[in-house]
């Protein structure tokens, strides 16, 4: 695959600048100057404006509009040692301080932090637009006033809707050791509907739907989108509603297309990240060129799909994002990297350096994580099941991303009999580890489907964006909490 290349985005280069006293190529100047005895290190610039609307029992509870940050921080690291210093103003003054601090720290700490407070690409993988244009304030609002009104509609039996919108625009410029500038403009944009609803007993259920990714707020407030949702969140709940408490126990074990693949991300793809697997703590280290897995399992982190929400023209480093085949019919290939372990373990670097915001150091980070398709039918993969559980939707839960011993719920399921998919379930919990699950796997469906709207990923506390994916996927012998059969 041909690397993207960067060229010059001089509106969003002068947004960076402005009010700064200084041009590009005097920061450039100062930065590479700061970087030249580095083993790595960056220069990374952020601004961000969001915006927030919550409608919910018929009123607005959050109008959040205007929101905006932005600031700057500056890395220099050698080794396992790493100097860091950011500011929210950006000036030659505050530039050059944070250099000099970053050097300090690094000469002197040895590896502390300092928070003193002092290109676009040729392929485009989303918009370059403000998410939140295209819209007035009023016009959004009567946009969720006229879905409430829409889903109220749907039923009888629903008790509350709750409407929920967020959108931001992110953009950053980086510059590198070697003097390349990059820029990039990162859209995001979300809208999620939540429909309780409750049964003559008084029951109460609630079914949700998300749209949204690297999207602007015309398209989540799509008529036809944003009613498809509705339907989809109502018929989530009606069948919890209705649906048994799971069967605990060991069980063939049917996951769904999509967002299920929740648990590669927790449960497989931490342990695949490279800082963990330097420092020996996963249950992957050393274990480049085994088999660790079925033969039918490729595990992809891929930060270069067109559209897709983990996607980046290049990480929080300016390394350009691509394609990381990390199993490979079950032998494993290697790790995603940043730079820092990258260099100390003698590798390229992935495109995989992440972090939340500018107050925050790069670390190895997932971006879109799937297994890749295999060659069977579904439909196929759900009849070679004699007694068994279909997850078709999963929820959250508690996962050791070292080791990959995890506990996840499931929002919704169906029992298996004789390879028809029977009556729903809920409350299953699944538990095991992420290395005995990929050894595990029997069949792999054709059916990849990657989640546009979900997917935020936590970490030594920053988030980011992520997404992940999955076929129809059938595991052996999963344990099951629920009740007892």
């Amino acid at each position: 695959m041909a690397k993207k290349k960067a060229k010059a985005d001089t509106s969003t280069l002068k947004k960076f600048l402005a009010g700064s006293g200084l041009d590009l190529e005097q920061t450039k100047a100062i930065v590479v100057d700061g970087l030249k005895d580095a083993d790595y290190g960056e220069f990374y610039h952020e601004i961000k404006e969001s915006e927030a609307l919550v409608k919910d029992k018929g009123e607005y509870t959050t109008v959040a509009l205007g929101g905006s940050q932005s600031g700057f921080g500056f890395r220099v690291g050698q080794g396992e040692h790493v100097g860091y210093a950011y500011s929210d103003v950006f000036n030659e003054e505050s530039l050059k301080d944070a250099v000099a601090q970053a050097q300090n720290v690094l000469e002197n700490s040895k590896g502390s932090v300092s928070q003193d407070n002092f290109g676009r690409v040729e392929d485009q993988l989303y918009p370059s637009s403000n998410p939140m244009d295209g819209m007035t304030l009023a016009e959004k609002i009567s946009k969720i006033d006229e879905i409430e009104e829409y889903v109220k509609s749907l039923g009888d039996n629903i008790t509350n809707v709750t409407v929920s919108y967020q959108a931001s625009a992110k953009s950053v410029h980086i510059i590198t050791p070697d003097g390349t500038s990059l820029v990039d403009n990162r859209p995001s944009a979300a809208l999620t509907i939540q429909i309780q609803v409750s049964d003559e007993d008084g029951n109460t259920e609630t079914g949700y739907q998300r749209l949204g990714g690297p999207v602007t707020c015309l398209d989540v407030f799509d008529e036809e989108s944003y009613k498809a949702a509705a339907k989809d969140a109502l018929d989530l709940a009606q069948t919890l509603l209705i649906a048994e408490e799971a069967p605990a126990g060991k069980m063939e074990v049917v996951l769904n297309q999509g967002w299920p693949a929740v648990l590669l991300h927790e449960a497989v793809g931490h342990g695949l990240e490279g800082d963990f697997n330097r420092r020996g703590i996963s249950v992957y280290s050393g274990k480049v060129g085994q088999k660790v897995a079925a033969e039918e399992v490729t595990v992809v982190d891929q930060g270069d799909m067109q559209g897709e929400r983990g996607s980046l023209h290049f990480d929080d480093e300016g390394t350009p994002t691509q394609e990381n085949v990390l199993i490979e019919k079950g032998v494993l290939k290697g790790y995603m990297q940043d730079r820092q372990n990258a260099k100390l373990m003698n590798v390229d670097p992935t495109g995989n350096g992440r972090r939340e915001s500018y107050r925050h150091t790069p670390m190895p980070r997932m971006t879109n994580t799937y297994f890749k398709p295999g060659d069977h039918d579904p439909e196929d993969i759900i009849a070679s099941v004699k007694d068994g559980l279909y997850i078709s939707d999963m929820g959250g839960g508690q996962v050791d991303i070292t080791s990959g011993k995890f506990n996840m719920n499931a929002t919704l399921g169906y029992r298996i009999r004789d390879g028809k998919l029977c009556e729903p379930v809920k409350g299953a919990t699944l538990v095991g580890d992420g290395l005995s699950v990929i050894e595990s796997i029997k069949m792999v469906g054709d059916d990849l489907k990657l989640e546009k709207a979900a997917g935020v990923c936590g970490k030594n506390g920053q988030s980011v964006t992520v997404s992940c994916g999955q076929p129809t996927v059938r595991v052996s012998n999963m344990t099951i909490g629920g009740r007892k059969k």
